[in-house]
Parts: structure tokens; sequence; C-alpha cells
């Protein structure tokens, strides 16, 4: 991968003497950097990404993979589910004490997009940094857009940079029911079962509404009458339960590949893998020494 010295070249040259790197560009210009740093660097972005040879878990549309970052696409049809929803009458907003009532709603295609990570022992794990979004029609394409989801516990931040866009509150998943193992396969599917148990069956409050910006069923109220309360849209629901893919949800104006981009871009794992001179050339250049 690397030029040795002394070889006479027009194109990338990088040569390693005793602890430092010296790289060559093609138009003359050298730069240095320690060894150390280098094989640290190019470890990191080497990373071993997810055996996609895996069977992967019922619903699942997509899977991609960057460095140690490993997102899985999860698509669920249009269906009615039982909530647990924060009564009006419930004592506090959130956390313990609070009040739920039982509500019959239906919800149209839910996209929750998992992101997975990679231990120091090379398990893939669940991280906190998971979404929710609506379609009214199912995903063919990762050029389609997304819409923001009119649910409690799905926080949007201000401002949103750097920040999920549609979050989902973890604050109750069980991590527990997805103990790491060696075999990630086992891994993946524990961690997206329990973020789907989270979202869906561990209650919905106001907490993004005091600890974020706001919920997305709060900023949704005002799209249709039919969803403008918890109560319209239970009735809405009984009378047709399809109702929900003809709702205007908000859009996030993204697809969903510039959306994915922004977690791997939020993660900082825009980097490519190493595989060529031209990349520890890159690497040299580019990397700064701390002052």
């Amino acid at each position: 991968m690397f030029a040795t010295e002394g070889r006479k070249q027009k194109t990338d040259e990088v040569v390693i003497r005793g602890e430092n790197v010296y790289a060559t560009s093609p138009e003359g210009q050298t730069a240095t950097m320690d060894l150390q740093k280098l094989v640290q660097m190019v470890i990191q972005q080497n990373v071993k990404h997810m055996d996609t040879s895996y069977m992967l878990p019922d619903g699942v549309k997509l899977v991609r993979s960057r460095g140690p970052v490993t997102i899985l696409v999860y698509e669920r049809p249009p269906q009615v589910h039982n909530f647990k929803w924060i009564a009006a009458n419930s004592p506090v907003p959130f956390g313990r004490g609070t009040a739920y009532q039982e509500v019959r709603i239906a919800l149209p295609y839910l996209i929750v997009i998992a992101v997975f990570v990679y231990d120091k022992q090379g398990r893939v794990q669940l991280s906190s940094l998971n979404e929710c979004f609506f379609r009214n029609h199912p995903l063919k394409s990762t050029r389609d857009e997304l819409c923001y989801p009119a649910l409690l516990n799905c926080s949007r931040f201000d401002p949103p940079e750097g920040r999920p866009l549609s979050w989902i509150c973890t604050s109750k998943l069980n991590r527990g029911s997805s103990s790491l193992k060696q075999d990630n396969e086992a891994n993946l599917r524990a961690g997206l079962r329990a973020l789907l148990h989270c979202l869906l069956e561990t209650g919905y409050n106001r907490s993004s509404e005091h600890h974020e910006k706001s919920s997305w069923f709060t900023e949704s109220m005002g799209v249709d009458k039919r969803i403008s309360t918890i109560e319209n849209w239970e009735k809405a629901t009984y009378k047709d339960q399809l109702f929900v893919l003809k709702v205007p949800w908000l859009r996030t104006g993204l697809t969903l590949e510039q959306i994915i981009e922004r977690i791997f871009g939020n993660l900082k794992t825009t980097q490519a893998a190493v595989t060529s001179a031209s990349d520890i050339q890159r690497i040299v250049f580019n990397h700064t020494d701390p002052p």
C-alpha cells in the first residue's frame, strides 16, 4: 500500500522513516505525521462493518453500514395500535406518577431507523440515537421523502443541527432484554425488538415537551382536525382505519437517503475505509496536531 523510499513516481507517495510517515503529492508538496497516530486513525476508519449476510428481522427494508455504525430501516404497514397514552387528568406530565389511558388509533406506514454501533469487543449494540417517521406509502426507494410522526415521545430539537430530527425517547428502553452476546445477529434482533417495544408499548407522555423543544404529536396537531386531539384520532379510526393514509403529515423535506447521511454525519462516520496510498496521503495532509 505504501510506496518505498527511493521509488520514483509522479503519483501518490507515502514513505515511513522511523516513527514518522511522509507523504508527497504529485505536485511535490510534502506533509508528515506520527506513525502511531496514523495507525490509530486507519484502524478507526477500517472498523469492520456488520456482516449483512445475517438473517435480518422481519420488516427491515434497508441495511446501511459505515465504519463502526450500522443503520437498520424498519417499516411497519398501516394498522391499528392499542397504546398507553397520558390521561388528560394525569397529575404529572411524565415520569413516576403519570396516569395513562388506553387508546386505539390507526397509524400510517411507520418507519423506524435503528442505529447500531460496535463496542470495543466488536459486539454490535443499539445506540440511543434512533429515529421515527411516518409515510402514506410504502418505501420503494431511498429517494422517498419521510414525514414527521405525530407521536408523543418522538422529539423535536431546536436547533436541530447535530441532533436527530425525530428522536425516539428511550428512557424506558429495557436494555436488559438485549444483553450483548458474541452473536451479533442475536444482538441486532434483540436491539430492534427492544426499541420497538419501547416506542410502541411503554406509554406516551409529555417528556419531549419538557426535556426537548417539543414532541412531533404537539407539532402536528394543526395539520388535520382528525388528529388534533387523541380523542378525535380515536373517533376517526373508528370510522375509517385507513384515513391516516390521507393525512398531510408534516414533511421533513428530506429523503431517506439524506436522513441516513445526516445520521452518519452526526456520528462523524463520513470517512470511507482506507484502502490505498492515496487514502493514507489524504490522512497525512489533512491531519492537524493539537497546539
